[in-house]
């Protein structure tokens, strides 16, 4: 992989990044609502998708289609721009962090919807065994480090009683990406979505620690049979430190 390709690739695909976060603003628009007048909304709104626009080059080669984790690095990029137009527009960190967690439990209540509505059951899918197989490949190849900027993990088996199985993280590309452009206060927004995701599905999940947190590793852990709390507000989280 040459370096220009690596560059290239997320520039090439502008396009469709802008159409994907377009779609990410039209939630937030609902969620503006509740706070600005339409015209402020439409600016807002147009900050944020010039900021993203300012962060597509941004955004590491982690082996891109061929790398599922790609998609999550996506996303966390996009998050940025959320995040910093927020923060210039005078909300406080503990907003910033109340208005993502909303505007992920309406990302997650929309995925639970398209789900359901499909026949499956969004509370099952982390013990299917083909997904919790590629999680088990994914690690493995992690172990490779064929990227600078990819994660880094451990595939953990459960014992079937405190939990199913789970990954102890190492390395994680979106948090490497928001330290380097200064922006690593926000990490631990983006990892409270976990628990927002679980919350929202059905399905039982724990971490005590997160990188974006300053650990050594994010221990994520999947349990059957255990209802996830929802994580906002954080400050009694065990593994929530940022001080808001």
């Amino acid at each position: 992989m040459s370096v220009k390709l690596s560059k290239d690739y997320y520039i090439k695909r502008k396009g469709k990044l802008i159409k994907d976060f377009d779609r990410q603003l039209a939630i937030l628009r609902n969620l503006l609502k509740k706070k600005f007048d339409q015209a402020k909304i439409d600016d807002i709104l147009n900050q944020m998708r010039l900021e993203y626009e300012q962060i597509i080059p941004e955004i590491p080669y982690i082996g891109g289609q061929k790398n599922p984790m790609t998609i999550f690095l996506i996303y966390g990029m996009s998050d940025l721009a959320i995040f910093r137009i927020l923060e210039k527009e005078g909300f406080t960190l503990r907003e910033i962090g109340q208005f993502y967690y909303e505007f992920g439990e309406e990302r997650y209540n929309r995925r639970k919807k398209n789900l359901e509505k499909i026949g499956e059951d969004p509370s099952q899918y982390p013990f299917e065994p083909q997904h919790i197989d590629m999680m088990k490949k994914l690690s493995e190849q992690s172990q490779k480090r064929s990227y600078s900027d990819d994660w880094i993990m451990d595939f953990v088996k459960g014992n079937g009683k405190s939990f199913e199985w789970g990954l102890n993280t190492h390395q994680c590309g979106v948090y490497n990406v928001y330290k380097r452009l200064g922006a690593e206060k926000y990490v631990p927004f983006l990892c409270l979505l976990d628990f927002s995701e679980a919350n929202i599905l059905g399905f039982g999940y724990s971490r005590t620690q997160t990188l974006g947190n300053r650990a050594p590793i994010c221990d994520h852990r999947y349990i059957k049979n255990f209802k996830t709390p929802r994580a906002w507000p954080p400050d009694n989280l065990e593994e929530f430190k940022l001080k808001l």
